[in-house]
């Protein structure tokens, strides 16, 4: 039992990166959200975010919640104000967030 355990934790990603890669992917998006439209083609982002919505919709409910968490701690971290309130929104515009009252809640409002 053992021996199974310690295969499946050498799988897992260690907690500094998994928060360092929702980090990158929050800011990632974020950026990409807030560039004017004659930098980035609005149906190009438009086609990767639903892409990536797609991927994380793949997700198990947990997992999801866990990201949608990550997510608002790395925007709590912003000092920008404007792409903090913008990283707030990434867990809701990708699905991750419950609509019901019976929402996956870790403590921070949403």
């Amino acid at each position: 039992m053992y021996a199974m355990y310690a295969k499946r934790r050498a799988h897992d990603m260690s907690d500094t990166l998994l928060t360092t890669l929702a980090t990158a992917m929050a800011q990632l998006v974020t950026a990409i959200d807030m560039t004017d439209e004659d930098e980035v083609d609005p149906d190009l982002a438009t086609t990767w975010f639903e892409d990536l919505a797609d991927q994380l919709g793949r997700l198990p409910a947990e997992d999801q919640h866990r990201l949608a968490a990550l997510f608002r701690e790395a925007a709590m971290e912003e000092t920008r104000p404007e792409f903090r309130e913008a990283m707030l929104e990434v867990p809701e515009n990708f699905g991750l967030e419950d609509d019901d009252e019976d929402a996956y809640d870790d403590g921070h409002a949403a």
